[in-house]
């Protein structure tokens, strides 16, 4: 029998009082909701980094059809926040800046970094771009700069895969999910950028972080994701059985 967990969507929603989880394409989803649903998208799209010659994460985004419909199912006065790959980083700004009147960048800085790369300098931070309109929602009762300093996902946070999954040679020895964003930054995002019972989106929801800061933080949720096992581990962490 298939293990339900390799298979990538299964177009299941599992729902909380919080919010719900969608398993299902960002592009098709998005395509089918309602204008003018959420106060706030906040997420973490795939970074296209593998598009050359490599085979991991090799899927280019169509980041103008993003932009617009995180436009279109925006309220007004919302706040759009994307991690992007720093060649990404332009065109998400030129494609976010026919909505919004205001950009800004932002750059998660990990001072744990371990490089591996001789003769390289070494990556230790991730890029982000807040985009929104003159009369947008802020957090004014806080000082945020343009970047956060923390440490990388890890330890007990660091979700892994099920001890009896075929994951790697090392089995379960990998993170199940390879860019799983620290819960701190998240929940700077969620705070600066949305008011207590607000709803948030995020259409590349991965492991759900920012799903488990949106309700440590009293906001509402929709989440995508189109891989099952990412559905699953996500949904486990609403439900508390996880970090």
């Amino acid at each position: 029998m298939k293990d339900l967990r390799k298979q990538d969507y299964l177009g299941v929603t599992s729902s909380s009082e919080d919010g719900d989880i969608h398993n299902n394409d960002a592009y098709l989803f998005l395509g089918n909701c309602p204008a003018h649903r959420y106060e706030a998208i906040i997420t973490d799209p795939p970074y296209a980094i593998g598009i050359a010659g490599k085979d991991w994460d090799c899927k280019e985004l169509q980041i103008d059809v993003l932009a617009y419909q995180f436009h279109r199912v925006l309220k007004p006065g919302g706040n759009v926040f994307v991690f992007c790959s720093d060649f990404q980083f332009g065109t998400w700004y030129r494609e976010l800046s026919r909505y919004f009147t205001k950009l800004r960048k932002y750059a998660w800085c990990k001072p744990d970094s371990v490089g591996y790369n001789k003769g390289m300098f070494q990556e230790s931070f991730e890029l982000g771009l807040h985009a929104c309109s003159d009369d947008s929602y802020f957090d004014m009762g806080n000082y945020y700069k343009n970047h956060t300093v923390t440490g990388k996902t890890s330890g007990k946070e660091r979700i892994m895969p099920d001890p009896d999954e075929e994951w790697t040679k090392g089995k379960g020895s990998k993170a199940l999910h390879p860019t799983q964003k620290s819960l701190k930054v998240i929940k700077d995002l969620v705070t600066a950028l949305s008011k207590e019972g607000d709803t948030i989106l995020d259409p590349f929801s991965g492991t759900g972080t920012l799903g488990v800061a949106a309700k440590q933080l009293g906001r509402k949720f929709e989440m995508v994701e189109y891989g099952f096992r990412n559905h699953i581990a996500a949904w486990d962490r609403i439900l508390g059985k996880q970090v």
